[in-house]
């Protein structure tokens, strides 16, 4: 269809439905809505920052998910303040979605990651670092795993070191 009002009307009820179903009480319907938003792509994003505020926490979830793999710079930012959520399950995403974007001004944010209570934010954080890969992420990933006591954490560090490119992590 060519570019038009009608066109942006439809889109926006397209929005407007897939938000409201971010909410439905059945888990597959709203991951369904989340993958519609990043099927919108960048007209969604405005929407999904926004999401990071609802007040029901599956909602932020799937926000801060599909801002992830929507790979919009404008994003950045909210991201960066979900790793202060106070649901653990948002703190994941958020930190899974920072690594999504690749940004390397996270690393500094998600190194601070590594002080969560949640071992699956600690894991999430740890992935994120190794995706980006720099020289400081490296050295954050290093000090994570000198520290980290839980098996599962220090696998997942272990995991990123090498897919950051080290080969031997405690040199």
């Amino acid at each position: 269809m060519p570019p038009g009002p009608g066109n942006e009307r439809s889109n926006n009820r397209t929005l407007q439905v897939l938000i409201a179903r971010l909410s439905n009480p059945n888990k597959t319907v709203r991951a369904e809505a989340m993958h519609g938003l990043v099927a919108i792509g960048r007209p969604a994003v405005p929407a999904c920052i926004a999401l990071l505020s609802d007040g029901d926490w599956t909602v932020r979830y799937r926000a801060a998910e599909a801002l992830g793999l929507l790979g919009d710079g404008e994003a950045y930012a909210p991201l960066v303040a979900a790793l202060d959520d106070e649901k653990d399950h948002v703190r994941y995403m958020a930190a899974k979605g920072l690594g999504l974007l690749g940004e390397p001004r996270a690393v500094e944010r998600l190194g601070q990651m590594r002080n969560d209570e949640n071992e699956f934010v600690r894991r999430s954080a740890a992935r994120s670092l190794g995706t980006i890969g720099s020289e400081e992420a490296i050295g954050l990933l290093r000090g994570a795993l000198e520290d980290e006591m839980t098996d599962g954490v220090r696998a997942a560090i272990l995991e990123a070191l090498r897919d950051a490119g080290v080969d031997t992590p405690l040199h």
